[in-house]
């Protein structure tokens, strides 16, 4: 049976008392610690390992437990809102915007600041990278490099939230090597980008008028909100998957650490284990194996897919 690989990954953001009061977060540690461990362990039960993507203040306050996740077969890699990061280190005088809206200087500095502090907490530099709303801009995978992360999961196909500067209309839906100057396309950077696993089908409208594609996610009651059920999800991100047949074949699902993912009523709860259940379903279906791995994997096997050739448009 032909394989395809599955990457739980979760965004571990500070705490609301450490950044600001209408930022999305575990209310306190003790609460962003229920959310990782409970995350993990349902992912364990269906045989997939964790990427967590880790903010600065999360993993210094974090450090033990996250060294733990790592030690138990998990990914840890840093995660990154410019403007949560201003409210805990400047009280919002620098840095207060969304990682797209970073000029390659201030990127580069930021990161190379919250890159420090990581290697404080964990011993080493961090590899992996993902963005706060996947917000990026046509710098951010060539400061990335030079920085020295070998990868992460920076973009979300076709989504379109301008405010917050996340546009990837027309991107990559699979992994490759990231481009040095025109994000959506793949190029020969030495960093591996897995995006995230997004329906096309149809592209949703949020009432806030934001527009992105149903995607792996508890958090969001995608039946309740869109109409569209996990069933539906799952087949068709693994039906186009298969017929796109990509080099790197691979789910990416995601979450957040504000919910606990311990009690079995709880909403959240049961719409990850309904996404997990309809995940793996559509894939047997499809005649497909699904197998966990990290972004770690993924990244490093984008790495190995030449670069594509592309004819150039005389237009």
């Amino acid at each position: 049976m032909q394989e395809i690989s599955v990457v739980i990954t979760m965004d571990c953001e500070p705490s609301t008392a450490t950044s600001h009061p209408k930022a999305t977060g575990p209310l306190d540690w003790a609460m962003g610690e229920r959310a990782v461990t409970g995350y993990a362990a349902i992912a364990r039960e269906y045989g997939f390992p964790c990427t967590f993507f880790v903010h600065p203040e999360t993993i210094t306050a974090q450090a033990d437990m996250f060294k733990a996740m790592e030690r138990d077969g998990h990914c840890v890699g840093l995660h990154m809102h410019p403007w949560k990061y201003a409210y805990s280190r400047y009280q919002g005088a620098k840095y207060r915007c969304h990682f797209g809206d970073l000029t390659e200087l201030d990127a580069t500095t930021l990161l190379t600041e919250a890159a420090t502090l990581f290697h404080e907490a964990m011993g080493r530099h961090p590899r992996w990278f993902r963005p706060g709303t996947f917000s990026a801009n046509d710098s951010s995978f060539r400061v990335l490099t030079a920085l020295g992360f070998r990868g992460g999961s920076i973009s979300a196909p076709e989504r379109m939230y301008r405010a917050t500067r996340s546009v990837w209309s027309g991107c990559e839906p699979d992994p490759h090597r990231a481009n040095a100057t025109f994000r959506q396309l793949a190029g020969d950077l030495e960093f591996g980008n897995m995006p995230l696993s997004a329906d096309f089908e149809q592209v949703l409208t949020a009432p806030n008028g934001r527009r992105m594609p149903a995607d792996f996610r508890p958090d969001t009651d995608w039946k309740g909100q869109f109409g569209v059920t996990y069933r539906s999800i799952a087949q068709n991100i693994v039906a186009q998957v298969k017929a796109r047949a990509p080099a790197v074949p691979v789910l990416n699902a995601i979450s957040h650490n504000m919910f606990e993912f311990r009690d079995a009523a709880d909403p959240f709860t049961q719409r990850y284990r309904e996404m997990l259940d309809e995940l793996c379903g559509a894939c047997a279906r499809a005649g497909l194996k699904p197998v966990g791995t990290t972004l770690a994997d993924i990244a490093e096997r984008a790495l190995k897919v030449r670069p594509p050739e592309e004819e150039f448009a005389y237009i």
